[in-house]
């Protein structure tokens, strides 16, 4: 898909190459990672995809095509472009900075204004609310969904992100790596992706390409450069403790427990039946017509009388399918519950985590050998 052959870029200012006789071949839907400390060339390397930034020598490669003999405007217009700070045009409406580049490539209103509710939708943004709505009047959060839409926008192959959650708090940046990977599992694009979080790029990446005075030290999957790095370069970089690293590759979805569905108009006796059949301490409430997610616990029903409707508590302890074990002890320590709900892309509720679960996986990693 992409595909860097002896690539080396030279400043005249300085003595060091910004990037040096780099190859690198990145395949479609993959999202390869581009790490390394400040002054290593991951931004140089990520901006000669799109031309913005020219190699001295070396040829780089799209679809098999040599970028040279593409029109850069055509280049651009079809490779999304996320950077920290978005970049959100202030005085537009989300609309419209979501319409700028399918309005350049010349598509029909309707088929614009479709696109538009689409992404807005898949980031979770309600169109009716936020079409009309300025820059200024979002959270960071939401501008850098606002951000991926755009990118996504004109449906391009490729999208380039530079840094995307940088400026963001842990706990939204977490979320938003999350919700991102759920995406990615629908749209399937070929992502090159800029960070200098080693976390960020274990858990995100496909790939990852360790950088280092403009060359690349080591290309591998997350999990080869922890268990086997290149040399002392990466593993200074990924640092100590590389079995609790290794937390940020393993998802809730591989080791959540199956959720049982109760529903909303059973007897609390009926409700201890079922808990004792199914031997939980949680499940779901099923209730026709109720947007919001409940459940009850085991301890509950064996001190109550009643309808399970009377008792129910709404689910607000839930990450993603695509949350990783350290961020499910995260956020069990944030809300002081040894367990936590798990929901799809949809926001059904899949699955359940208990802290019991994650102990486990934490104990037979730290004491694997790697």
């Amino acid at each position: 898909m992409i595909k860097f052959e002896s690539v080396t870029k030279k400043y005249t200012n300085r003595n060091m190459a910004a990037v040096n006789n780099v190859n690198l071949h990145i395949k479609e839907g993959e999202i390869c990672m581009l790490v390394g400390p400040s002054g290593s060339g991951k931004t140089t390397v990520m901006k000669m995809i799109n031309k913005l930034i020219k190699p001295n020598s070396g040829e780089i490669f799209i679809d098999g095509k040599n970028i040279e003999e593409i029109d850069s405007i055509e280049l651009r217009l079809n490779i999304g472009y996320i950077i920290q700070d978005i970049g959100l045009f202030p005085h537009m409406t989300i609309f419209q900075n979501i319409a700028i580049v399918p309005t350049e490539l010349g598509w029909e209103k309707d088929k614009i204004e479709e696109r538009v509710d689409e992404l807005l939708e898949l980031m979770e943004l309600d169109p009716q609310i936020y079409r009309s709505k300025k820059p200024r009047e979002l959270s960071g959060g939401q501008k850098q969904r606002v951000g991926v839409a755009r990118a996504l926008a004109g449906n391009p192959k490729i999208m380039l992100m530079d840094e995307p959650f940088g400026a963001l708090d842990p706990i939204t940046r977490a979320k938003l790596q999350n919700e991102f990977l759920i995406i990615q599992e629908k749209i399937r694009k070929t992502i090159v992706f800029v960070t200098h979080d080693v976390d960020e790029a274990i858990k995100m990446g496909d790939k990852i390409a360790v950088l280092k005075e403009g060359s690349i030290v080591q290309f591998a999957t997350p999990s080869e450069i922890l268990s086997n790095p290149a040399n002392d370069f990466v593993s200074e970089l990924i640092g100590s403790n590389s079995a609790l690293k290794m937390m940020n590759l393993i998802k809730c979805e591989s080791i959540m427990q199956k959720v049982y569905t109760i529903d909303a108009n059973l007897s609390f006796e009926e409700a201890k039946k079922m808990f004792l059949q199914f031997n939980v301490e949680q499940m779901v409430v099923a209730e026709k017509g109720v947007k919001k997610k409940y459940y009850i616990e085991f301890k509950e029903a064996l001190k109550k009388q009643g309808k399970v409707s009377e008792m129910k508590k709404e689910i607000v302890n839930k990450i993603t399918i695509k949350a990783t074990v350290q961020d499910a002890l995260s956020e069990m320590f944030s809300t002081g519950k040894k367990y936590i709900f798990i929901e799809d892309g949809s926001r059904e509720i899949k699955g359940i985590v208990t802290m019991d679960n994650l102990l486990k996986v934490v104990s037979d990693y730290g004491n694997m050998d790697i």
